[in-house]
């Protein structure tokens, strides 16, 4: 085949590959490859435009320089683990902007290898996702001011009216008992069950607007909830606590609160458990909340992973820079963790 011959079959090949990298060049999305000692040796337009790097610069730095500083040992420990085989798709992490700006990212990870299959480099695609996040935190923050406002109503508003039966009809049991009248046992009884429906009502408001946590009370917040399933749900439920750090954040103790509760619900509507135990823990510079149930076994595949209490529990892990893993416990049930590192 003579040489013109061989350049006119190229020719489609090559228009393909230009076209291609002119896709990959000009992506709104930044498209990055590294090394893996974290060397940057691709950066596209749309790199250039989410972190205010030129390709000049970037080809220059290590893909450290765009972590947090508290997470740049774990961007190198990721490629590390590529390396070795693992196979890593896609999650959020945050990065930093050349002018210090903290954005929320979405990265897909593809690793590549050369002819002989061995692994060169890793690419990704990340995506600027910080105003979606925005929009979640305002959704959860409003989510929670009208779980306080139905929880205050319900222990100001309905608690009095309730409180308020209680007394008439203890009037009445009195007044009917004080002229030997046998009607005076059902007075009692609504009494009885004005009182239980009073109780019960304190409970649901506890549960929604658990004022401890607002004083940074986590620790008693969750004593309350172990106290209040039992109430609700009719299920043992215990609260255990060891070589705790203080949780002085009330962000971080309201999402941990929040995730425990989830976790009861699900244990008691899905999992038809008998005994949840809550343990909180700190060691090696981190805290672990987790929830362990009997019931039934937490599937290998869930049924419905897509389900909203495990996104909004995942969401709120996130959050606070934890990991959420839910599983089957080592004699059956579900285990549910949240981990995260301890603020210094």
């Amino acid at each position: 085949m003579s040489a013109k011959q061989d350049t006119e079959k190229r020719k489609p090949l090559m228009k393909d590959h230009h076209l291609l990298a002119t896709v990959l060049h000009d992506s709104n999305d930044a498209i990055t490859v590294q090394d893996f000692q974290g060397n940057i040796k691709f950066w596209n337009l749309g790199a250039k435009r989410m972190y205010g790097y030129t390709k000049t610069e970037a080809l220059k730095m290590n893909i450290r320089k765009l972590a947090p500083r508290n997470g740049r040992e774990d961007a190198l420990t990721l490629l590390k683990r590529l390396r070795e085989g693992e196979k890593v798709r896609s999650f959020e992490a945050q990065r930093l902007t050349k002018d210090d700006r903290l954005i929320d990212v979405w990265i897909t990870i593809t690793t590549l290898s050369d002819e002989a299959g061995k692994l060169t480099a890793v690419a990704t695609t990340e995506r600027d996702i910080t105003e979606r996040k925005q929009l979640e935190r305002e959704l959860l923050e409003l989510r929670e001011k009208e779980h306080k406002l139905i929880g205050r109503e319900m222990h100001d508003s309905m608690g009095q009216m309730l409180t308020g039966i209680a007394v008439k009809s203890k009037g009445l049991e009195l007044k009917l008992k004080s002229k030997s009248l046998r009607e005076s046992a059902d007075a009692a009884e609504i009494c009885e069950l004005a009182g239980e429906a009073i109780a019960q009502t304190r409970r649901l408001a506890r549960m929604l607007y658990p004022v401890d946590i607002e004083a940074g009370g986590l620790i008693s917040a969750l004593q309350g909830l172990a106290s209040s399933t039992e109430g609700l749900f009719g299920i043992s439920c215990r609260f255990k606590c060891n070589n705790i750090v203080p949780i002085r954040d009330s962000v971080t103790a309201q999402h941990l609160y929040r995730i425990a509760q989830e976790a009861i619900t699900n244990a008691s509507k899905h999992g038809k458990a008998k005994k949840v135990r809550i343990g909180l823990t700190s060691a090696k510079g981190k805290t672990t909340l987790n929830v362990v149930s009997d019931g039934k076994n937490f599937p290998k595949i869930p049924a419905k992973k897509n389900g909203v209490g495990l996104k909004i529990m995942e969401y709120r892990a996130n959050m606070i820079g934890g990991v959420l893993n839910i599983g089957r416990g080592p004699k059956g049930g579900t285990v549910v963790t949240c981990t995260f590192a301890n603020m210094e």
